[in-house]
């Protein structure tokens, strides 16, 4: 009855969203911006901030930041009294959505303090547990993962049933926050209801003008997204930071060396990339280690190449470490299996592979190396004469403790698990391209260990 319940409200809700009352707490850079744009939807905006003098300046129409276009949109005439400033969260409570926009700041030691996040929830929680009304509070807020599922267990754990949690990180820039709302601004929505999902992405569609890029996900992997993204974006900046210093000691162009760079997207764009044991292959060790030469003659000692060697050699270590740690648990002398030698498909060059790393760390643990690849066996032999080659997939498996599955051929992504589970000996896969089916493999009770895939 209460789930039948709970969408009668929800389905209430949907048919009120335009032109409902909004909370937004938090008016920096973030708050200000989303209530000026949901305002302009047509939707009406109680802004908070504990902060007195700012809520004073807005009430004056005085911004304290600068951001384009912010100024005209958040204090437009025609629609004054859209927008109401205040400086306490009991004055805001006829909202169904609370968005939260507050900082989280750096703490002294370096972490994510969310002190005022916590604040602000509990408040807004405290305050809604006075009504048994249907409540969505949306955070916008950064913060490190786990911190929205602990949100989320709290509610469960107080018996919130009225309030529903939602995490919609934000993507604008700075001196383009307008802009970049409305035309290419993603729409991340992670919660565990996908009623109140909708509700959020239904107050979105009612006025962007584009077609808007929604990912819908847990809330981990939003929170990683948000982290990723901008992370992502600071080692760009830094890379042609670098770049622009070694152009300079070089007598380059940096403007032609950047134009440069943006055409690698035609080769591997970035929505593309898969994870993997770690790259390989006769280019990119090769020249990494070349470039991270060159940069150390010109002054730069510590680079971002040199921090993407050594991240590559780490992730090859882990998943030596990995199939160390699975085979623990087996007696005797251990058998892997390693499917695919190869650095990547539809080739057979072993220069740098992963693969020989691994090998060579199991021979040193006196494990039994079982290989399958369809082209790289006879180069592999070249190396490893005594390791144990097979002719398929299914030889190599048989009696095996741990497969480790490290290449994406066709024939080895195509591996019947029906037909595996009755030749291994333990029923072990460590997944290094992400290749097999997680449902699949638990229906077979594999101890299955991918790259960072729930599904």
């Amino acid at each position: 009855m209460k789930s039948v319940r709970q969408s009668m409200l929800f389905l209430f809700f949907s048919l009120s969203l335009q032109g409902n009352q909004v909370t937004v707490v938090g008016c920096g850079h973030v708050g200000l911006t989303l209530a000026a744009v949901l305002s302009h939807g047509g939707h009406t905006i109680i802004c908070v901030d504990i902060d007195k003098e700012t809520i004073a300046e807005l009430n004056n129409q005085k911004l304290h930041i600068y951001e384009p276009q912010l100024q005209d949109l958040l204090f437009d005439a025609s629609r004054r009294g859209k927008v109401v400033f205040v400086d306490d969260v009991r004055r805001a409570m006829d909202s169904e959505i609370f968005y939260i926009c507050v900082a989280t700041p750096i703490a002294s030691d370096g972490t994510c303090d969310c002190s005022a996040l916590y604040s602000v929830f509990h408040d807004v929680v405290r305050e809604c547990s006075d009504t048994n009304a249907l409540k969505i509070i949306c955070v916008k807020s950064t913060v490190p993962p786990g911190t929205m599922r602990a949100l989320h267990d709290y509610l469960v754990k107080e018996k919130k049933h009225n309030i529903h949690l939602v995490y919609n990180p934000e993507f604008m820039r700075e001196g383009s926050a307008i802009d970049d709302t409305y035309t290419s601004n993603p729409i991340v929505l992670a919660g565990e209801s996908l009623d109140a999902l909708q509700r959020i992405e239904d107050m979105y569609n009612n006025f962007l003008n584009h077609t808007v890029k929604v990912i819908k996900t847990n809330f981990e992997t939003a929170e990683i997204i948000k982290y990723a993204w901008n992370s992502f974006s600071a080692m760009r900046v830094a890379y042609v930071n670098e770049l622009a210093l070694l152009c300079r000691e070089c007598n380059a162009d940096i403007s032609t060396v950047v134009q440069g760079l943006a055409l690698s997207e035609e080769l591997l764009p970035t929505g593309t990339i898969k994870p993997g044991p770690g790259y390989g292959g006769s280019c990119l060790p090769k020249d990494a280690s070349s470039f991270s030469k060159v940069l150390e003659e010109n002054g730069f000692s510590f680079s971002v190449i040199h921090r993407v060697i050594r991240s590559n050699k780490n992730h090859i270590d882990r998943v030596i470490q990995d199939v160390l740690a699975l085979l623990e648990v087996s007696e005797g002398q251990k058998i892997v299996t390693l499917l695919g030698l190869s650095f990547k498909a539809h080739t057979n060059d072993i220069r740098n592979a992963p693969s020989v790393d691994i090998i060579k760390a199991l021979i040193e643990k006196g494990i039994i190396v079982k290989a399958y690849d369809p082209q790289a066996i006879s180069d592999m032999k070249k190396l490893f004469p005594h390791i144990q080659y097979f002719d398929s997939p299914y030889e190599a498996i048989k009696d095996t403790d741990c497969i480790v599955a490290l290449t994406e051929w066709e024939e080895i992504k195509k591996i019947d698990f029906d037909k595996v589970a009755l030749l291994c000996n333990k029923r072990v896969i460590v997944d290094t391209r992400n290749m097999y089916n997680v449902e699949v493999l638990r229906k077979h009770n594999f101890t299955y260990l991918n790259m960072g895939r729930t599904r």
